[in-house]
C-alpha cells in the first residue's frame, strides 16, 4: 500500500516511539523516496493535545500547488498502526486518496491523511517549536524545501511552494517559442535533470529514463499565469485528462547554485529509441 507522509511521519524516531509505546512493530513502514502531493498546501488549523499545538493538514487548492513529503510503502499490519497513530477511530484524521509525484516525475495515486472537517478551526493554530522542528528537519534532510512550512506559519498558506519552471526545448532562450515565456521570467540559469530526451522533429520531448537532460531553470514572476500559458503551449489539459500531449510534473533540477525543485513537462506519447538525443541537449541535436 502506497502512503504519502507530510508531517510527523517524516521523522523516523517519532514513528518508532509511537510504535514502542503501543507495542507495535515499526518495521512495516518502508520509505521509498521524496515526493510531492499535487493540488494541496500545508495548513495548521487543528489543535492536537498530543502535539501541544497545531498539527499539520494538507488542504486542496488548484493544480498550480504542491506540498513536499515522502512516499512510503506500508504492509497491512502497519496500515492499522498508522490508522491508530492518526486517530481515525476517534475522528481526528481520515485517509484520502491523492495524486502524488515521484522523484522521477512519475504520477501515481497514494493514500494520505487529512484532518476531519469537524476538527478544523477557522483560525491559524500555531504548532509547538518541537513539532515545527520535526517537520522542518524531515523536509530538509530529504532535500525538500521548507517553504510551505514557512508560508503556513506566516498565515500565507495559499502562496506557491514551487516558483520555478524547467524548460529544455523550444521555450529556451533563442528558440522559437521563447518569446511566449519571456514575460514571465524573473531569472534564468542553466540546469540539468535526470531523464531521456527525444527528437520529435520540430520540438523535443523528455521522458523518464537514465541519462541527463540539459535546459534552463526559470524563476516565474507570476506562477499561475505562466503555467496556464505553458499548459496551453504544451498541450496539457489537466491531470484528469488522458489526451494531453505533455504531462506537467515536478522534478529536481541541478544548477551551479545548488538543487531546486521545478515544474516541467514530460512527453506523454510514444517515442522511438533511435530518435533519442544522446547528448541530452536540444540545441545540439
Amino acid at each position: 500500500m502506497m502512503y504519502f507522509g507530510y508531517g510527523s511521519n517524516l521523522d523516523w524516531n517519532d514513528w518508532k516511539g509511537y510504535c514502542e509505546r503501543n507495542s507495535r512493530s515499526p518495521d512495516g513502514l518502508t520509505e521509498i523516496e521524496p515526493a510531492w502531493i499535487l493540488g494541496h498546501n500545508l495548513k495548521f488549523h487543528y489543535h492536537s493535545k498530543g502535539r501541544n499545538g497545531g498539527a499539520a493538514d494538507v488542504v486542496p487548492l488548484n493544480h498550480y500547488h504542491a506540498t513536499p513529503g515522502a512516499l512510503f510503502e506500508l504492509d497491512e499490519d502497519t496500515w492499522q498502526t498508522m490508522n491508530m497513530k492518526e486517530g481515525t477511530r476517534g475522528g481526528y484524521y481520515e485517509p484520502k486518496e491523492v495524486l502524488v509525484v515521484r522523484k522521477s516525475g512519475e504520477l501515481i495515486t497514494a493514500l494520505t491523511y487529512v484532518v476531519c472537517e469537524d476538527k478544523i478551526k477557522q483560525q491559524y493554530t500555531k504548532p509547538s517549536p518541537e513539532y515545527e522542528h520535526l517537520i522542518r528537519n524531515g523536509l530538509l534532510n530529504r532535500g525538500l524545501p521548507d517553504t510551505g512550512l514557512v508560508h503556513s506559519m506566516n498565515e500565507s498558506w495559499q502562496d506557491h511552494v514551487i516558483e520555478h519552471l524547467f524548460v529544455y526545448g523550444t521555450l529556451m532562450g533563442g528558440e522559437v517559442r521563447h518569446k511566449e515565456l519571456f514575460p514571465y521570467i524573473e531569472s534564468r540559469v542553466n540546469g540539468v535533470t535526470k531523464g531521456a530526451l527525444y527528437d520529435l522533429d520540430d520540438y523535443p520531448g523528455m521522458k523518464n529514463g537514465e541519462g541527463l537532460v540539459h535546459g534552463e531553470l526559470v524563476k516565474m514572476n507570476d506562477v499561475e499565469s505562466c503555467l496556464t500559458d505553458m499548459d496551453s503551449i504544451e498541450g496539457f489539459y489537466g491531470y484528469e485528462s488522458k489526451n494531453s500531449l505533455y504531462e506537467r510534473t515536478i522534478v529536481p533540477i541541478q544548477t551551479n547554485d545548488g538543487a531546486k525543485w521545478a515544474w516541467t513537462y514530460l512527453y506523454s506519447g510514444h517515442v522511438e529509441e533511435n530518435n533519442r538525443i544522446k547528448s541530452g541537449r536540444w540545441k545540439q541535436c
